[in-house]
């Protein structure tokens, strides 16, 4: 997109906000019509000092003055205050429309986003955009609408004037332009010098050993110095531009106030122009100055701002995961199928899981151990959909997962794990979670109970409606691992998927396990763990290893699992 294209789209982001952009644009042309003022009254305070000699005038201008920058700060703070919260509302619909997108990516795409920082890189540029690049735009028309009103003053008091300072404002804007332009671009070229220079320096420590053994120490002293000379070179072609800069824009300078001020002798040689009227004009020249440089520099900024603009749109932009699921089942069983499923790594040639062929019955309970933390993940995220296997096909209930609606698959499948996630919000809000946030208390109530975590709720100050936050400071682990499994008992999903909740080590660990019993009855359980633990039903062992189911065991009894356990520890 181009600069313009990028900011029209910023502004169309703030189209809800007409009557606060009203107000806002209210404020500004009541402040350049005060700035355009004050050089009539500057007019007016001079003719009564040196020509009518009316002390009372005098003071009537005087507070007129006061009065209109009385004015300037009410509507100052208006416009402000206005700014300030379009740009912090801004902010909140960026940030909502980042998260929305953010949830619907392909799961791909997170370990992008976390290995790169994108997160937050992106979050830091939202922030930057909604707290300086909209105040930069209202500076902007801020600026544009007091050099407005001050040409049309200087129209008003004198024609000839104004034409020249039509004619001086644009140019020197362009000559304080192009001299900043090449300043960026030699500023660059320095820069880019010296990370060259840092690079080699670097490498040079680096490679001490290799530098000193075969006697280098000369041939990388040459070497730097010659960089060194170039960095030299580009320092002293600046400061020749910056020795004819600087005389060059203060001859333009003297210029034109000459010019300004010959025009202004002529004018009051012919009596064409009074002393009050030269003041007027003069403060005009004066409160033009630093519009003008304000106006000068924006287009850096904003061309500063460009690439976070772009880095946010071009996010915002990303397609969203397609939902390709058209069947809505009505009762889900739990059957769950794996046909040659095999799932190859965009990075390495060897497949993450290669040929999984494996039929779960429904409400039967299975334990897989033997994998490493990718292919547990992987093989989760196959289960939920959120990655598609590169061959084969899984099948829920007979039916294909892929063609299975996506809110379907989610609400038939239930997941614990040991880090559960938790909202900064009541007890109950954290059981009642998503889809599930319009359970009455007494269902509420009833998961707390058979997860055992109605026992420590009980001692909370206010109860299910206690808040806790975001750290987990005011609750253990094992009461979160419970609160989790009140969650599920909650969704009452017929799949459930316990990921490592046995591996915790916790010293009071009969309450989860007798909670972990309940759960798992009448429901399709895939348990990942490396040790097997002690439950009462357990119907298969699958162990996963290498991408490959290598063994499917049958059900044991608790001597022949304590037997195995010790095993796999010894």
């Amino acid at each position: 997109m181009t600069l313009p294209q990028l900011y029209l789209r910023l502004l169309k982001k703030l189209a809800p906000y007409g009557r606060p952009l009203l107000y806002i644009l209210f404020a500004m042309l009541i402040l350049a019509a005060s700035m355009a003022y004050l050089p009539l009254l500057i007019e007016k305070m001079l003719a009564s000092i040196f020509v009518l000699k009316d002390l009372s005038l005098v003071q009537q201008v005087s507070l007129t003055i006061i009065a209109l920058f009385v004015v300037r700060w009410i509507f100052g703070y208006i416009s402000i205050y206005y700014i300030s919260t379009i740009s912090g509302k801004l902010g909140t619909d960026l940030r909502m429309d980042f998260f929305h997108r953010l949830v619907s990516l392909p799961v791909n795409y997170y370990a992008y986003l976390n290995h790169n920082n994108q997160i937050d890189t992106l979050v830091s540029h939202i922030s930057r955009i909604t707290q300086t690049t909209v105040r930069h735009i209202a500076q902007l028309v801020q600026d544009c609408l007091s050099i407005m009103g001050l040409l049309i003053c200087a129209l008003y008091l004198n024609q000839e004037f104004s034409l020249l300072l039509l004619l001086v404002t644009p140019f020197i804007i362009l000559v304080h332009e192009m001299i900043r332009s090449y300043f960026s671009k030699t500023d660059q070229h320095n820069l880019l010098t010296l990370r060259d220079l840092i690079g080699h320096i670097t490498q040079s420590v680096k490679h001490y050993r290799k530098i000193r053994l075969d006697g280098g120490q000369a041939d990388e002293s040459q070497r730097l110095g010659r960089i060194s000379e170039t960095l030299f070179h580009t320092e002293m072609q600046s400061a020749k531009i910056v020795a004819m800069a600087i005389p060059t824009s203060q001859l333009i300078a003297a210029l034109m106030l000459t010019a300004v001020t010959y025009i202004m002798a002529l004018q009051a040689t012919n009596n064409t122009l009074s002393l009050s009227e030269a003041g007027a004009l003069i403060a005009i020249a004066l409160l033009l100055i630093f519009p003008l440089r304000r106006i000068a520099s924006i287009p850096r900024e904003l061309e500063h701002d460009r690439k976070m603009i772009e880095a946010t749109f071009s996010f915002l932009d990303l397609a969203p995961e397609q939902d390709t699921g058209t069947l809505s089942i009505q009762q889900i069983r739990g059957k769950l199928v794996f046909e040659q499923i095999r799932l190859n790594d965009s990075i390495q040639t060897k497949p993450i899981l290669s040929h999984i062929n494996l039929t779960i019955k429904p409400s039967e309970v299975i334990v897989i151990k033997g994998y490493t933390e990718t292919e547990k993940n992987v093989l989760i995220d196959l289960i939920l959909r959120l990655r598609q296997p590169s061959n084969g096909r899984i099948l829920l209930d007979e039916y294909s997962l892929d063609k299975i609606t996506i809110n379907q698959i989610y609400r038939n499948i239930s997941l614990v794990s040991t880090d559960p996630f938790l909202l900064d919000e009541r007890i109950a809000g954290n059981i009642a979670y998503g889809a599930m946030r319009c359970a009455n208390e007494a269902k509420i109530t009833a998961a707390a109970h058979a997860s055992h975590a109605m026992e420590f709720i009980r001692r909370m100050p206010e109860g299910l409606q206690t808040q806790i936050n975001n750290d987990g400071n005011e609750i253990s682990k094992k009461q979160l691992i419970q609160l989790a499994i009140a969650r599920a008992f909650l969704k009452n999903a017929p799949l459930l998927i316990l990921d490592e909740v046995f591996a915790t080590q916790e010293p009071d660990s009969a309450e989860l396990l007798s909670a972990l019993e309940k759960l798992i009855q009448n429901r399709t359980t895939l348990i990942f763990n490396q040790q097997v633990p002690q439950l009462k039903k357990i119907d298969r062992i699958v162990v996963l290893e290498n991408g490959c189911i290598t063994e499917n065991l049958k059900t044991m009894d608790h001597s022949q699992l304590r037997q195995e356990n010790r095993i796999i520890n010894h």
